[in-house]
């Protein structure tokens, strides 16, 4: 993949970037990757609630990439609450798929919804129960994208990626990620038993800091909370040494991904995480350099042809 300038493909991307589907309300998501995997050749797709399990060719490795984001449920008395662990700033704005907007109040550790418009500018109603996201639009500049939701709606756009430069891999677009991890669990053991996979690659999306810095390269994670089997990651680094694609290796000691909520089924895979660092996580303004974005596409395709 070349991601060179504003002018890059990422058209993808930014659209991806639109939708709403904060965890447990994935739909929109799974409706556009449905009409969007028609468009590559010779790729066999079934749907598993709001997850999608894409299929190409013989694939002896699967990518998993998260479908769902942070956000917020509506609840009394205007009050927001948290669905997974957003970071919002007072003054953030927030919008739902009624096409209503609105603005968060930050106020003694609670989080409010103000100022509630219509499309139209128009003052209205807030209704309880309804879902919330971050609305601040993406932005590309001098070979940096800043949006909301590039976790993981950047992974999910390399997987696609992936999915249309290998002849034999699967994707499974999950969903849950940032609550339960539910919906790993159900791909992973729809591909365990259907093509008897036993090996993945976690498309996520890392954190940004004086190790792992961003302009520096994809990261692997060596391990979070949770270690990947040794022997399976250390295929996998000598893999990423023998591609040439600049990256960097991770240490962290808590946090977690989808490769997490893997190790704790009874599905027998192994895993690992390879993403690109991003400042701000969960924020509104999460940033990511576009030669880290081309270089973790490219290690996925390099894995799932040659793991």
């Amino acid at each position: 993949m070349t991601l060179e300038s504003q002018e890059a493909p990422l058209d993808g991307l930014t659209d991806l970037l639109t939708l709403v589907g904060p965890s447990g309300d994935e739909r929109a998501v799974a409706d556009w990757l449905a009409v969007g995997l028609l468009g590559i050749p010779e790729v066999a797709t079934t749907r598993i609630g709001d997850s999608i399990v894409a299929v190409r060719g013989r694939p002896r490795t699967a990518v998993f990439a998260h479908t769902d984001t942070v956000g917020f449920t509506l609840g009394y008395e205007r009050k927001l609450i948290r669905i997974g662990g957003p970071q919002p700033e007072d003054g953030d704005e927030v919008r739902c798929a009624l096409g209503l907007t609105g603005r968060i109040r930050v106020k003694n550790g609670a989080l409010l919804l103000r100022r509630v418009r219509t499309a139209d500018g128009e003052r209205a109603d807030s209704l309880p129960g309804t879902r919330w996201v971050y609305a601040r639009p993406p932005q590309i500049q001098r070979g940096t994208i800043t949006s909301p939701y590039l976790d993981d709606r950047a992974g999910v756009f390399c997987a696609l990626d992936a999915l249309r430069n290998c002849s034999n891999i699967a994707v499974a677009f999950c969903t849950g990620e940032e609550v339960h991890g539910h919906g790993v669990r159900v791909c992973a053991e729809y591909l365990h038993a259907q093509h008897g996979i036993t090996q993945a690659v976690i498309a996520d999306i890392t954190w940004h800091t004086d190790d792992t810095p961003c302009g520096k390269g994809v990261v692997v994670s060596l391990r979070d909370a949770f270690c990947p089997r040794q022997t399976f990651l250390d295929r996998v680094l000598a893999l990423a040494e023998k591609s040439g694609i600049p990256h960097q290796r991770e240490i962290q000691s808590s946090g977690s991904s989808d490769g997490g909520h893997l190790f704790k089924s009874t599905v027998p895979m192994d895993w690992v995480f390879v993403g690109a660092p991003s400042k701000k996580p969960h924020t509104s303004r999460e940033k990511i350099r576009l030669r880290d974005l081309a270089g973790m596409a490219d290690l996925l395709v390099y894995l799932a042809d040659t793991l």
